[in-house]
């Protein structure tokens, strides 16, 4: 899964392809399936369905509006309703949605290493 993601996306002249939301939003989703044990609190049953657990969102971005592209743990019975930083790497984006990706994709490959890395030690051991 991390070549697709870090990889250069170009169209079949070189040219850069055009970043869109659902690759910003499928990047999110991969993102929080690796930090799920970051995740603090239980599920709660009596709430709104998008905060009965924990989970990641994005907060899109507007250059119009001035609005960085950010992330946010909510949810679940630590969270509840509220916004809050993630643990362990900062909830800033960028300013536009390929600076999103890029930042998505870095963090992405960094929790891969660190896995990998984890993973020797293991062995090793």
């Amino acid at each position: 899964m991390t070549g697709p993601l870090i990889s250069l996306r170009t169209t079949e002249r070189g040219r850069k392809m055009q970043t869109t939301i659902e690759e910003v939003r499928s990047l999110v989703k991969a993102l929080e399936e690796l930090i799920q044990p970051l995740l603090e609190g239980e599920v709660v049953e009596d709430t709104y369905e998008s905060n009965k657990r924990p989970h990641l969102v994005l907060q899109e971005g507007s250059k119009t509006y001035g609005r960085a592209w950010r992330v946010h743990f909510t949810g679940g019975s630590k969270y509840g309703s509220g916004h809050w930083e993630p643990r362990g790497f900062s909830d800033y984006l960028g300013g536009s949605k390929a600076e999103a990706a890029h930042s998505l994709r870095k963090l992405i490959a960094g929790i891969h290493t660190g896995l990998l890395i984890a993973e020797k030690k293991e062995v090793k051991a």
